[in-house]
């Protein structure tokens, strides 16, 4: 009788043994297992910023290219290159009359001011837009683009929605600024490159290279993250 009950106590002893390791050993790999990997933030879409069907909409001028009036740094004005007043602080890009501006990038409306007459005698306007990490300046826009788009100054906008419309100068000047700019700068021939003003060549040959593109008649509905101004 005393046999058997030690035999028992044995027994109890043991299986409470091997209970508490395994507890013990659950316990330890659930404090050093690893959570899963989340899933990386997928990759912005930046579009180009010219909706229009000519021809050469992704030329971007440059030294080497048949139009380098068109290129940064660029004597200004056009028609007095051997005797300029001012250098070019954009890149102008082919469009038309009436064609559609889109944002590159998600940002908010900064400013909106008097740019450029054009030829017509059409007063093109400059519309600064805070991109987060540079500020752009779609320039040559007509007066009513905010309006005509629903957009005042303050207001959000989301990459790819449409933002501004091409003035009669018939081509998109943009610029690109270091961020925390607020206005868009005049570079005086002769003088040094502003401070904040960015030659926006290698971004545009980039998004021309990589970046979405929309087309004339392309339907597709772009929300503003938020209107709040």
């Amino acid at each position: 009788m005393v046999r058997r009950l030690a035999l028992s106590l044995t027994f109890i002893a043991l299986a409470a043994a091997v209970t508490a390791r395994a507890e013990t050993s659950f316990t330890a790999d659930a404090a050093t297992a690893q959570p899963p990997a989340a899933s990386p933030a997928p990759t912005p879409v930046r579009y180009w910023p010219v909706v229009t069907g000519l021809a050469q909409a992704l030329e971007i001028s440059n030294d080497h290219t048949s139009r380098p009036l068109r290129r940064f740094n660029a004597p200004r004005p056009a028609v007095h290159a051997d005797n300029p007043t001012r250098r070019h602080v954009g890149v102008d890009l082919f469009a038309a009359p009436g064609d559609t501006v889109i944002a590159v990038d998600d940002g908010r409306v900064l400013g909106f001011y008097p740019f450029l007459r054009a030829a017509t005698g059409e007063m093109s306007y400059a519309l600064l837009v805070d991109h987060g990490a540079y500020v752009a300046n779609y320039g040559e826009v007509r007066q009513n683009s905010l309006t005509a788009h629903g957009l005042a100054i303050g207001d959000r906008i989301s990459a790819g929605q449409p933002i501004a419309t091409i003035s009669d100068t018939a081509q998109l000047h943009f610029e690109t600024y270091q961020a925390g700019t607020q206005h868009s700068s005049s570079w005086p021939n002769g003088a040094p490159q502003p401070a904040g003003v960015r030659d926006p060549t290698a971004f545009l040959t980039a998004l021309a290279e990589q970046g979405a593109r929309r087309m004339p008649g392309d339907t597709t509905t772009v929300q503003a993250t938020s209107l709040a101004r």
